[in-house]
């Protein structure tokens, strides 16, 4: 956006006349439809996980509307656990600003954001280790925080019935394997906590080591012990609170499936806060975006990929870049061809129908492309110069220049090597347009990093 100093007018004359120099051998894209926008310090924690284990407290009560404090009818499907509205900040900075989603029984989800963006603090005020300012947090029909205009009630973090995985373990050296996943079964008889730490040993697969003492293991083996401590006394819900951070990353994706495994075979409903969006994709079953406090988006991981709301989910979500387009006659003109909108019904003659976008012909707009939506084609007649690659070892990440300058990224088997400077043919299979109105959209660096 160098020319942003240019009228209106004229910006959309230029990328018109840009697009229209494309080559006359670039075939129209028909696509799929437009994407549409959806919307503990550790010794405190340490010390809240240790009586929580032990304690359970049962009260109901209603839920507010949003900051109005009255009931509020929409939420009525009663789902496992939800939040509603939740604000919380300390003096005059406010940390989690209108924190609102549900999740059913056995279902994960997942805070995902960059450090500072308030997802930490979110689980804390969750458990109930951080004051909250506003909302509601409700789980299995149990209203455990209420603060509203017209009620200001909390249940103490210990009898929330909350499991906890902290990032480092927060195992005791002292004891065995075994008596680290019995701590919080103390109210449980000889016989019944024997049995359940047998129960846990095997799910996560460390029989063998039930009497070596937390040293003994390697960080894999310590999180697993870590994971059925907490799963032992049967929580409503478990928190994880950047689990994975202290292991490779190699092992941190193979654990997470494996995490995922044993919270799905237990019926767990679970919550995961990470920074790295490869274990929220391995691991949760929703996943919400975070940024300056707030909940971006809530979603599965393939509509955070394909269907991002804004350009900021767009961006930290994935790989990708923005190219030009611009609305004409109810379709995009790119650089890349003309992108039709198809609708989910088909004529008479068994041919897609298609519509029009959302904005009127002649915005100028910008296009979400995936490495995965350029596919490599070496009879292609569309053609794009390698101007940057990273080798990943299946695959080869290309940086390809467009006839009109612009870049996009391209995902092709590492048994095609493209020297940088040598042109590849390419075919276009945009399967989920996102498209965002170009006023709206920061135009940082992020499709043109240097990949060289």
């Amino acid at each position: 956006m160098n020319d942003s100093t240019d009228h209106p007018d004229a910006k959309a004359a230029k990328t018109k006349a840009r697009l229209s120099n494309k080559k006359a051998s670039s075939a129209s894209i028909l696509l799929a439809p437009n994407a549409q926008k959806k919307r503990l310090q550790d010794g405190q924690a340490q010390n809240w996980q240790a009586e929580s284990m032990q304690a359970q407290d049962s009260k109901t009560s209603k839920q507010d509307k949003n900051h109005t404090g009255y009931f509020n009818p929409a939420i009525t499907d009663k789902p496992y656990f939800s939040v509603q509205d939740l604000v919380v900040g300390y003096d005059d900075t406010t940390v989690v600003d209108g924190l609102s989603l549900t999740l059913q029984q056995g279902e994960i989800g997942c805070f995902l954001g960059y450090s500072g963006c308030g997802k930490t603090t979110a689980l804390r005020a969750i458990a109930g280790l951080e004051p909250t300012r506003f909302g509601i947090v409700s789980l299995n029909e149990q209203c455990l925080t209420e603060q509203t205009k017209r009620k200001s009630y909390a249940v103490s973090p210990a009898k929330r019935g909350m499991g906890m995985v902290f990032q480092d373990y927060a195992l005791f050296g002292h004891l065995s394997v075994a008596k680290n996943i019995a701590f919080g079964l103390n109210k449980w008889s000889a016989a019944d906590k024997k049995a359940r730490v047998a129960e846990m040993l095997s799910l996560v697969e460390l029989s063998e080591h039930a009497d070596k003492r937390p040293s003994e293991l390697s960080g894999g083996q310590q999180q697993r012990v870590a994971l059925a401590r907490a799963l032992a006394p049967k929580p409503k819900l478990l928190l994880l609170d950047e689990p994975f951070s202290n292991l490779d990353v190699v092992l941190r994706e193979s654990l997470a499936m494996s995490v995922r495994d044993i919270l799905k075979r237990t019926n767990t409903t679970a919550i995961l806060v990470t920074h790295d969006q490869n274990e929220a994709f391995a691991l949760a079953d929703k996943v919400g975006v975070m940024h300056q406090g707030k909940l971006v988006q809530w979603a599965t991981p393939t509509e955070l990929y394909h269907e991002p709301v804004s350009p900021f989910v767009a961006e930290f979500v994935g790989e990708g870049a923005m190219i030009d387009g611009i609305i004409e006659a109810g379709h995009v003109e790119t650089a890349l061809g003309d992108i039709y909108r198809r609708m989910e019904c088909y004529d008479e003659a068994g041919q897609p129908q298609y519509c029009e976008y959302d904005y009127p012909n002649g915005t100028l707009i910008k296009v979400l492309v995936r490495p995965d939506d350029i596919i490599h084609d070496d009879d292609s007649t569309q053609t794009a110069l390698v101007v940057g690659r990273v080798f990943r070892g299946a695959n080869y990440l290309y940086r390809l220049q467009l006839d009109d300058g612009q870049t996009v990224l391209a995902l092709v088997s590492s048994h095609h090597n493209h020297e940088v400077g040598s042109r590849i043919g390419i075919l276009p299979m945009l399967k989920h347009v996102v498209v965002f109105d170009e006023k709206n959209v920061n135009a940082t660096t992020w499709s043109e990093y240097d990949m060289s």
